[in-house]
């Protein structure tokens, strides 16, 4: 026999229970929203891409770079795993090469939030480290007088004590390394795509080179 207190314990329990399966299923929601707004290339796509041309380098510390060129990888690292694992893109991690000898980057969340976005020594970062073996290198062709511009832009940001890593639906000032570049890109019309998507990634990037040969060119790559 169930007493009167066990009675009362009870009584509250389909309530529990339905708040939740409620938020297991908002939250399920959520993520599946999540995953179908983030743009992504498979790895078939991107060695068809690049099967009829030809690279300059093998390895990035062989490889001539430019300012205003963007950097591409599929490189496993503590920071990016929580990110490769559940999103399944082919690129990890983006860059923007300033020029002598520096490196735009947005990491993901740093212990020291200061540290999301820099602007590194390039030379020092671990783009150059013999384990990265699959890279592309993307140079737009025309650039002319709004590079400046752009530098100096990124530069602010990764000085700007306020922006963070975070997808730009979090709230103003959270960047993404893919959309950091990409919005520099496209605030100052050096490409003008439609059906932008929800979430840009580095596999984003990539397939605007190669389907916009006009605009851009893959200097160098080399896959593994």
């Amino acid at each position: 026999m169930i007493n009167m207190r066990e009675k009362k314990l009870l009584r509250p329990m389909p309530i529990i229970i339905g708040i939740i399966l409620l938020f297991f299923f908002c939250a399920l929601f959520v993520c599946v929203e999540l995953y179908n707004s983030v743009f992504r290339m498979s790895e078939e796509q991107v060695f068809n891409h690049l099967s009829n041309k030809t690279s300059q380098c093998e390895k990035i510390s062989d490889c001539k770079l430019l300012p205003g060129d963007i950097l591409i990888r599929k490189y496993m690292t503590k920071r990016i795993w929580f990110i490769d694992k559940p999103l399944h893109i082919f690129f990890t991690h983006s860059a923007f090469y300033l020029g002598d000898n520096k490196l735009f980057e947005v990491f993901g969340p740093e212990k020291k939030a200061e540290n999301d976005v820099q602007v590194l020594e390039f030379s020092k970062t671990d783009w150059l480290h013999e384990d990265v073996k699959n890279f592309a290198i993307i140079r737009p062709k025309e650039y002319s007088w709004k590079l400046d511009s752009i530098k100096r832009n990124l530069e602010f940001i990764a000085r700007g004590s306020n922006y963070r890593f975070g997808l730009p639906s979090w709230g103003p000032q959270r960047v993404t390394c893919a959309d950091a570049i990409f919005e520099q890109l496209y605030n100052k019309k050096i490409i003008e795509p439609k059906n932008i998507p929800e979430i840009v990634t580095p596999d984003y990037l990539f397939w605007l080179a190669v389907n916009n040969p006009d605009d851009f060119e893959i200097v160098g790559f080399n896959f593994q």
